[in-house]
């Protein structure tokens, strides 16, 4: 069974949406609990109460101050009580695909792996239109960039979700320092270095914002660039 885990910052919006679909259908795919766990802005009491109006029994409302998506991770690992987590995004982008393709190598292998990435490049993955030719060249080149500096055991898509045993998690979790969206990339490159196999499950881009994609490629290179180094040292320094 599962803990969702739903970070969101300022996008009360989308998580309506998301709501709503979970609402239907996370039962049937095993999620036991939903967190919605706010990062970063100010919670006022208007929209705390919005969104707790929206809510039934198995979800729950978390905040903390500090921001990122990383943050909301956080959180929400520390909170959970289920045997295994799903990190997604507030607008769950896959849908319940990721859980599926988890349920599904758990069926076919006979045990579920212990951390595995909803990979948007896995080779069976269904990407929606919208996901174009600029994202997918983003998306190849932040990989380059990984494997020069982390070697070419790190996935091929790291920000994509993430399914977890919730003890490994949380064993991580002192050694997790980012806060921001690398933490992904940094909780399945620790996995990895204490011996968990990582696997990559394909996925259904179920909806995908439309217009031009945000990502720079000089931009967010740069800064991913640098938070890689920072870990790459890390790990050569020998602290987990």
């Amino acid at each position: 069974m599962f803990s969702l885990v739903v970070p969101f910052h300022s996008d009360v919006e989308k998580l309506s949406g998301t709501l709503a679909l979970l609402r239907e259908s996370a039962t049937a795919h095993g999620i036991r609990e939903i967190l919605l766990c706010h990062n970063g802005s100010v919670f006022d009491p208007a929209t705390r109460s919005a969104i707790e109006a929206r809510t039934w029994e198995g979800v729950r409302l978390l905040s903390t101050p500090t921001k990122g998506i990383g943050a909301g991770y956080k959180l929400g690992i520390g909170a959970a009580r289920e045997e295994f987590l799903v990190l997604s995004a507030s607008d769950l982008p896959f849908g319940f695909s990721d859980v599926e393709a988890f349920r599904a190598y758990a069926r076919e292998h006979g045990r579920p792996p212990d951390v595995a990435v909803g990979s948007k490049a896995h080779p069976r993955s269904r990407l929606s239109a919208s996901y174009g030719l600029r994202r997918r060249l983003a998306s190849r080149a932040f990989w380059l960039l990984r494997a020069l500096v982390l070697g070419r055991e790190t996935p091929k898509d790291s920000q994509g979700s993430i399914l977890v045993r919730t003890q490994i998690a949380r064993a991580l979790l002192p050694d997790l320092a980012f806060d921001n969206y690398l933490f992904s990339l940094e909780l399945v490159t620790l996995a990895q270095r204490r011996g968990h196999p990582v696997v990559e499950l394909p996925i259904e881009i179920s909806h995908h914002e439309g217009g031009a994609s945000s990502v720079s490629l000089l931009r967010d290179g740069a800064r991913m660039a640098i938070d890689l180094v920072q870990l790459s040292r890390r790990l050569r320094e020998g602290d987990p």
